[in-house]
């Protein structure tokens, strides 16, 4: 799978399936409260019943101690009979404790029912109490339920939305590989009128030019390196190698030869390099510093105001190419090592050079850090530091 179909599908799903779960929840709570609605009230009727029950099957006794015996029973109430100052009076040896309120209230695991009655022949009798336990065990299951359908629900949908994902991105998969099969053929093809170019520049006799001529010969000169560089970039996309091998490498010196290559590009745009270097030895594959050094300072010509600067700076641990160019907002720091991502459209290119910058330092364990300030100018600094591959000698 591609990368772009990977990310696509990845934010699709984590859409679709954040959004199912918030909505089955909603729906879930709501359930969950409609059924506590529900149970409550059925307990209620429940209870009411069975006081007016219990009312009338009690209206015939004539002393407290043959209450029992007219009381129908029900094995999910209890009933407890006080006085006026609220004293238990049936049944006996039993206490009550709970904030005296008439009608439904609760009473830690029960649920009270408390009514007003006056029986003739048992004077005392004032407050009939029903008395239930909660509809706690019933909100329980109902919660269990709740989650396993939940959860298969959110299980389901996130499995559905994969496929179907995934048939709506084959589009998009074939095009991406449609056109990275055009761009690796074109790559191809452009070696070779590369090559030509270069070498007939080498090998023209710039001594016996007029200055006219000697004008289009840099001009030609500055084009090629630019189509070099990008032919340079479009073969680590397209023909990425498996096996890098090491060797020693002078930093100052590549940074130095490779300021001398760019110096036609750089000349075009009277951008003026300024260095301080250390003299610095690493163990690194040549080909992949010079790609890192080769786009940094690509970057730093191409976004450079006219007239102006680029400063490198090198020590034991890092490098830092510095220009004074047009600059972005820090929001944006992230973005710019996103392959084809460019922040400023007028100065062309394909958004690679960072890319492959970001993906070679992560390939040797270096860091790659960016300053900006728009308007002043751009700082990156790649640091080999706490590499575990690249490393000082």
């Amino acid at each position: 799978m591609l990368l772009a179909e990977r990310r696509s599908l990845l934010k699709f799903v984590s859409v679709f399936v954040a959004l199912n779960t918030l909505f089955l929840v909603t729906l879930s709570v709501l359930y969950y409260n409609y059924q506590k609605n529900l149970y409550t009230e059925i307990l209620q009727n429940e209870m009411i019943n069975y006081a007016e029950t219990a009312s009338e099957s009690i209206y015939y006794t004539d002393a407290m101690e043959k209450l029992d015996d007219f009381l129908l029973h029900d094995a999910r109430f209890s009933i407890v009979l006080l006085d006026k100052q609220e004293n238990v009076l049936f049944p006996p040896q039993n206490s009550l404790h709970v904030k005296f309120k008439k009608g439904f209230s609760t009473d830690g695991d029960n649920y009270l029912y408390i009514k007003t009655i006056e029986l003739d022949q048992i004077k005392d009798v004032h407050y009939l109490i029903i008395r239930a336990d909660t509809i706690d065990k019933e909100l329980a299951k109902t919660k269990k339920i709740l989650s396993i359908v939940l959860f298969f629900s959110i299980l389901f949908f996130g499995i559905v939305i994969f496929i179907l994902s995934k048939l709506f991105l084959r589009p998009l998969r074939e095009y991406i590989e449609l056109l990275d099969r055009f761009i690796r053929d074109a790559t191809h093809e452009l070696n070779t009128p590369i090559s030509v170019i270069s070498m007939s520049l080498e090998r023209i006799d710039k001594d016996n030019l007029n200055p006219k001529n000697t004008k289009y010969i840099r001009h030609i000169q500055v084009a090629t390196k630019t189509l070099s560089h990008l032919y340079s970039d479009l073969t680590f996309l397209m023909f990425p190698s498996q096996a890098y091998p090491l060797g020693k490498i002078r930093v100052d010196e590549l940074i130095l030869g490779r300021i001398d290559y760019f110096m036609p590009l750089a000349s075009a745009k009277q951008i003026e390099f300024t260095t301080e270097l250390e003299v610095c030895e690493i163990l690194i594959n040549e080909h992949v510093i010079s790609r890192i050094i080769d786009n940094l300072i690509s970057n730093a010509i191409k976004y450079n105001k006219r007239d102006g600067e680029i400063k490198i700076t090198s020590d034991q641990d890092s490098f830092s190419v510095s220009d004074t160019g047009i600059g972005f907002d820090t929001a944006q720091s992230d973005e710019i090592f996103m392959r084809y991502k460019r922040l400023e459209n007028s100065s062309g290119g394909f958004g690679l050079g960072l890319s492959i910058v970001k993906s070679l330092c992560e390939m040797y364990d270096m860091s790659v850090e960016v300053r900006s300030q728009k308007e002043v100018g751009t700082t990156f600094t790649v640091s080999w530091k706490n590499s575990r591959i690249v490393h000082a000698t």
